[in-house]
């Protein structure tokens, strides 16, 4: 009720929410988090990872929820703070979006997850390095995935890395913002506000907009065919 119920109460909020579980989740019972949607009316969320399809105007976009933190180490060896960290098989994960993605034929392919796989932060490379070596080969494997978005370190950020076409999105809290960035190459943008993205897809543009807490647009990242 305090972080959700009471704080997402705006009349416009009252739609489909999709969820994943962060490092925060997993301090706590996973299985509880996916047990609210037979709770709540607007809280989806079958599984700590899954899949959907948002169709309208013949434009179909494949959304593709992964479940980040026990694919790091750092939290699977956390045994007394993590517990389901380290019972969580991520191997399965991985066999499961390897068989989703190469089935996925959609216009626009999303994969969202909590952590980044490239980001500029103050915290362990090794949440990094891990997602690079486990998540990664996926996303680039089957050359359709279009965005990975994610969260985790409260900024903005828009990355692209040399000889892949992938767009990687940080999104930034709504409430805290951090200041940790370090501009590289590979940043396209950056900013510490507070604030939310919103998608628009049609049949030739995928666009994201990052917003700030009072609705500016910051930035957008756009992908065209």
């Amino acid at each position: 009720m305090t972080n959700y119920e009471l704080i997402y109460s705006h009349p416009d909020l009252m739609i489909p929410w999709y969820p994943v579980c962060g490092n925060h989740e997993y301090r706590g019972n996973t299985s509880a988090v996916v047990d609210y949607s037979g709770i709540s009316a607007r809280w989806n969320m079958p599984s700590r990872y899954y899949t959907f399809v948002k169709e309208a105007d013949s434009v179909s976009v494949r959304v593709i929820m992964t479940d980040t933190t026990p694919l790091i180490d750092k939290y699977r060896k956390d045994t007394l703070k993590y517990p389901d960290a380290s019972a969580a098989a991520y191997e399965d994960q991985l066999a499961w979006l390897d068989k989703v993605l190469s089935e996925a034929d959609e216009d626009w392919v999303i994969v969202v997850g909590h952590h980044p796989v490239y980001a500029s932060s103050g915290k362990s490379s090794t949440e990094l390095t891990d997602l690079q070596e486990r998540l990664n080969p996926l996303l680039v494997k089957y050359g359709n995935v279009d965005m990975y978005l994610c969260g985790h370190i409260h900024t903005f950020q828009h990355i692209r890395k040399d000889g892949c076409d992938i767009d990687y999105v940080v999104n930034s809290s709504c409430s805290l913002g951090r200041d940790d960035i370090v501009p590289s190459d590979d940043l396209q943008y950056f900013s510490d506000r507070t604030g939310w993205s919103l998608l628009t897809a049609d049949e030739h543009e995928l666009d994201l907009y990052m917003l700030d807490r009072d609705g500016r647009v910051l930035d957008k990242v756009s992908r065209t065919r």
